[in-house]
C-alpha cells in the first residue's frame, strides 16, 4: 500500500523547453573559444587568475548545492523532495571541475606563487607534486562518493518501482552515504581552500579561513537552488513538491547561512585585526584598508550581507518565487566577487585585475556547462525521488529502522 502511494506520486512527465540546452551550448561555445584563446596566447597571467577564481566559485557553487540534497537527506526533511532531486542534478559538474583542475595544473607557474618564490620551511608541504596530488584526490573522491549517492538513490527507486527492493534498506545505506558525504565535505573543501587560496600568500595563516570557505559555498549553493527551483518548477510539473512552504523554508536556510557566513567572515576578520601581527594583516590590510579593493570589501558589506538579511525578515519575500530570486543573484554575484576578491589581491594588491574581455569568457564557459547538465539531468530524470517521498508520507521513522 506504502509503495503504491509513493509511485502515484511520482508523475512528473515533463521536459524542460528546448531552448535551454541551445543557449546552454552556445554559451559553452563561446565560452570555450574565449577561454582557449586565452590561455594558448598566455599574453597575461591574469587569465589563469580568472580561471582560479571561477574554478573555486563553480566548482564550489555546484558542490555545495550538491550537499544541500546530503544534509537533507541526514536531517530526515520531509518536506525536500523536490529540492533533493534539483540538488542531484548539479552532480554532473563535478567531472567538468577535474577538468578545469587538471588545465591549472598545465598553468601552475601562472599562478602558484610559492612556485616562483618557494618557501624552504614549508617546502615538506608547498611543492607541486604533492599538491596537486592531495587535492586532486580530495576532489576525486568527493566526486566518486556524489556519484554513489545518486546511484544509489536510482537503485533504490527502481528497485521499489518494481516492488522488489527493501525500503529500510534503500533508507539506511542513503543516509549512511549522506552523512559521510556532508562530514568530507567541510573536511576537504578546508583543504582546498587552505591550498588553492591562503597558501597564494604563503605566509599568512588563518585557521577559519577552510569554514569561511566551504560554509560560503553552501550559502551561494542555497541561492542557486533557489533560481533553479524558480525556473524548472511549472514546466517539469514540480509545484506541488516546490510550492510556498518550500520557498520558505530555502529563503530561512538562505537567512541562516547569510547570519552563519557574515558571523565567520567578521570573526575571521576581526581576529586578524586586533592581533596586528604582520604575518596576518598581509591578508586583510589590502583587502579593507586600501583602495581599489577596499570599495569591493563595501560593495560585499552590502550586496552579500546586509540586503539578503533585511529583505529576507519577510515572508511573502520567502514565499514568492519572483521575489525570492533576485536576491538568489544578487548572493550569487555577490559570492563571485567574494572569490574573486579572496584570490586576486594576491597577485594584484593596489588594482583591479582579471577583468579583461577574454577572463569574462571563462563564467560564460562555466555558466553555460552548468546549464547542459541540470538541464539534461532533469530531462533524462524529471521526477522526485520516491526514497524521499517515503519520509514524506512515512515521516523520519522509516529511515530510522534498522539495518
Amino acid at each position: 500500500m506504502r509503495e503504491s502511494a509513493i509511485k502515484s506520486q511520482v508523475t512528473s512527465s515533463r521536459v524542460l523547453p528546448a531552448w535551454v540546452k541551445s543557449v546552454a551550448c552556445g554559451a559553452i561555445a563561446v565560452g570555450l573559444l574565449g577561454t582557449a584563446i586565452g590561455l594558448v596566447t598566455g599574453r597575461s597571467d591574469e587569465i589563469w587568475w580568472m580561471l582560479l577564481v571561477n574554478f573555486l566559485f563553480w566548482t564550489g557553487v555546484a558542490q555545495g548545492a550538491f550537499i544541500w540534497a546530503a544534509i537533507l537527506r541526514t536531517a530526515q526533511a520531509t518536506w525536500a523532495a523536490g529540492v533533493n532531486r534539483l540538488a542531484h542534478a548539479f552532480v554532473g559538474f563535478l567531472p567538468f571541475s577535474l577538468l578545469l583542475y587538471a588545465v591549472l595544473y598545465v598553468g601552475r607557474h601562472h599562478w602558484l606563487t610559492w612556485l616562483r618564490h618557494p618557501v624552504p620551511e614549508k617546502a615538506a608541504w608547498l611543492n607541486a607534486p604533492f599538491f596537486f596530488l592531495r587535492d586532486g584526490m580530495a576532489l576525486a573522491l568527493m566526486t566518486a562518493l556524489s556519484y554513489l549517492l545518486v546511484a544509489w538513490y536510482r537503485k533504490g527507486e527502481a528497485a521499489l518501482q518494481t516492488g522488489e527492493g527493501d525500503l529500510h534498506r534503500a533508507h539506511s545505506r542513503a543516509n549512511k552515504l549522506a552523512t559521510l558525504l556532508v562530514i568530507l565535505y567541510a573536511v576537504l573543501y578546508s583543504l582546498i581552500a587552505f591550498d588553492m587560496v591562503m597558501s597564494l600568500e604563503p605566509h599568512w595563516t588563518s585557521t577559519l579561513f577552510g569554514g569561511l570557505f566551504f560554509v560560503g559555498n553552501l550559502y551561494a549553493g542555497v541561492a542557486l537552488l533557489i533560481l533553479v527551483a524558480a525556473v524548472v518548477r511549472e514546466p517539469l510539473g514540480l509545484t506541488d513538491y516546490l510550492g510556498k512552504r518550500q520557498f520558505i523554508d530555502l529563503g530561512n536556510l538562505m537567512l541562516g547561512f547569510n547570519i552563519f557566513y557574515t558571523g565567520l567572515v567578521f570573526a575571521h576578520n576581526l581576529t586578524i585585526w586586533y592581533g596586528n601581527l604582520p604575518g596576518e594583516v598581509v591578508y586583510l590590510i589590502p583587502r579593507v584598508y586600501q583602495y581599489p579593493w577596499r570599495a569591493v570589501a563595501w560593495f560585499l558589506l552590502v550586496a552579500c550581507f546586509l540586503i539578503p538579511f533585511f529583505v529576507l525578515q519577510f515572508e511573502e519575500v520567502k514565499g514568492s518565487p519572483r521575489r525570492l530570486c533576485p536576491i538568489a543573484v544578487l548572493v550569487l554575484f555577490s559570492m563571485w566577487v567574494q572569490r574573486w576578491m579572496m584570490v586576486v589581491p594576491a597577485f594584484s594588491p593596489h588594482r583591479l585585475a582579471g577583468l579583461t574581455p577574454l577572463a569574462w569568457c571563462i563564467p560564460v564557459l562555466c555558466a553555460g556547462m552548468m546549464l547542459w547538465v541540470v538541464a539534461t539531468s532533469l530531462a533524462r530524470n524529471p521526477q522526485v525521488s520516491s526514497l524521499d517521498l517515503a519520509l514524506r508520507l512515512d515521516g523520519v521513522g522509516a529511515a530510522k529502522c534498522p539495518d
